[in-house]
């Protein structure tokens, strides 16, 4: 079948909760979009809960922070809690779509955007996939080829919500502070971690930077502070070009 084809039948299925193995994606209290978020993703789930998530967990409590301006957007719109909103980006592949180097990026840019991803599959392309899903970080959706009832054969559990901006904060803080890595540096760099994950993140789809006044007073006493002389750096990298000038593949051999 085609694209549109799959994207109704699992549209279908999760409104008739004929997704098996499901405990991940909500089949009540949904909003569906299709072509959603820049069409960057076929489907896009907006889901909000009865209950609202943990936030001593730290990967929510991270999600949202970092996401602020997204979950506040839609917030406002459905008039529920942050913590009660859950994405779900989906992308769809039908037999009729080839499965090439595009879809790692699709991937990607769904974890990016809302920390997991979600990939629903046709059932032949379901055939090959089976015994790779639990390698991808995804979660994987077969088509079963009876109805609209599609079963979840591999999960990708973790929120990411920074991904490779993590900072190695307890090394950093040893380095700052010896052994007492529980103190005031670690706690900064925590803050300042925090802080290029909501840019960066916010860059990609707002025109703000969706910076609080303290974010924004801690980014400007950072600014006070003298960096580190550049012209030292340059004596550094010159010394460093002159004793490897004359270095022969024999010298490491």
């Amino acid at each position: 079948m085609n694209e549109r084809e799959l994207k109704s039948l699992f549209c279908s299925s999760l409104k008739s909760n004929h997704v098996k193995n499901n405990d991940l994606i909500p089949t009540s209290e949904i909003r569906i979009v299709e072509e959603a978020h820049f069409r960057s993703f076929d489907l896009l789930i907006a889901a909000v809960t009865k209950e609202p998530d943990d936030i001593h967990d730290y990967g929510q409590y991270n999600n949202i922070l970092v996401r602020t301006q997204l979950l506040k957007q839609f917030a406002r719109h459905e008039k529920c809690r942050i913590d009660c909103i859950r994405f779900y980006p989906v992308e769809i592949k039908s037999d009729d779509d080839v499965l090439d180097e595009r879809l790692p990026k699709q991937i990607i840019d769904a974890i990016l955007a809302f920390g997991l991803s979600i990939l629903v599959l046709d059932k032949n392309h379901s055939k090959l996939a089976r015994n790779i899903g639990k390698f991808l970080p995804t979660t994987l959706v077969c088509y079963t080829g009876i109805d609209d009832h599609f079963e979840v054969v591999s999960r990708f559990d973790r929120l990411i919500s920074s991904g490779v901006l993590n900072l190695k904060k307890t090394i950093l803080a040893k380095v700052l502070e010896g052994s007492n890595t529980g103190s005031k540096a670690y706690s900064r760099l925590v803050a300042l971690e925090r802080i290029f994950q909501k840019i960066i993140f916010n860059q990609l789809y707002f025109e703000n930077l969706g910076m609080t006044e303290r974010e924004i007073e801690f980014l400007q006493m950072i600014a006070g502070i003298k960096p580190p002389s550049s012209s030292q750096e340059m004596k550094k990298l010159s010394k460093m070009i002159k004793e490897t000038a004359n270095a022969k593949m024999t010298d490491y051999m």
